[in-house]
């Protein structure tokens, strides 16, 4: 298994994706490992990830190749359409690119150097719950343990957001963990007919 990177080579990969993504007038936030490094967790993470606001027309297209023209990024082909898959080439750091509707609430965070641009904690939250019904990821799992502990979370976004559907699939993924089940199953979500 690899090691985790270090937070000096994730932030020097995070402001070339800044960078790259701002030249472009690209709006994007960053997320997941790198942004619970920034916040205080202890999990260590191998990748930047960065949500990039799906352009109107050719969205993938467009994003992919800002990618493939900057000299700073090697883009690796493949048959997603949803996800550019890159390396920065200065600091090795792989980087996935996810095109998504973002949250209209990003948040800057104090220990970061680069004043980028993140999910808020309840997005984040949210996010993670979505992730972990479609992989069953330990450090999914502890992401969302780690965001319900330590952060005010805007619970009635949550309620409104989440779905039964993604609850009880992200619940399939967490019957290893107890504490991450418990807060799953502690979801007082409305019915779909309510919503």
């Amino acid at each position: 298994m690899a090691s985790f990177v270090e937070k000096s080579r994730l932030n020097k990969a995070a402001a070339g994706v800044h960078r790259l993504l701002n030249s472009r007038k690209l709006e994007h936030a960053f997320f997941g490992g790198y942004q619970l490094a920034l916040l205080g967790s202890t999990r260590g993470t191998r990748d930047i990830d960065v949500a990039v606001k799906k352009p109107f027309l050719h969205g993938f297209d467009k994003v992919k190749q800002a990618f493939v023209d900057d000299d700073d990024f090697l883009v690796f082909d493949g048959n997603r359409t949803d996800c550019v898959n890159a390396i920065h080439k200065p600091t090795g750091v792989h980087v996935f690119v996810m095109l998504e509707y973002l949250p209209r609430t990003l948040e800057y965070i104090s220990d970061d150097p680069n004043h980028l641009p993140f999910y808020t904690p309840t997005h984040m939250f949210i996010r993670t719950i979505r992730s972990l019904g479609i992989r069953s990821k330990e450090s999914h799992r502890q992401d969302l343990v780690y965001l319900y502990n330590k952060f005010p979370l805007d619970l009635a976004k949550v309620y409104r957001k989440v779905t039964h559907l993604e609850r009880d699939e992200a619940l399939r993924n967490c019957l290893n963990n107890e504490k991450a089940a418990a807060i799953l199953n502690g979801l007082n979500l409305r019915p779909e007919s309510d919503r």
